[in-house]
């Protein structure tokens, strides 16, 4: 599935899950991290999700808290 942003605009609009409809676009990706942080999400282990997200930041020389 390839949407521009207007495009997924509309579909949520339309009372489509915006959950459901980001899964769907990143089904079959191949990137660890991405499918990494959506089964956390997904699990509802939000601080798990977090962590990820606090390291990722780190790395790329980013404060998480700003």
């Amino acid at each position: 599935m390839n949407l521009n942003p207007m495009q997924l605009i509309q579909l949520i609009k339309n009372g489509n899950n915006p959950q459901q409809l980001m899964a769907s676009i990143l089904q079959g990706n191949n990137n660890p991290i991405l499918n990494n942080a959506m089964n956390l999400a997904q699990n509802g282990q939000t601080s798990a999700l977090e962590m990820l997200a606090r390291n990722l930041a780190q790395q790329k020389g980013i404060d998480f808290d700003k």
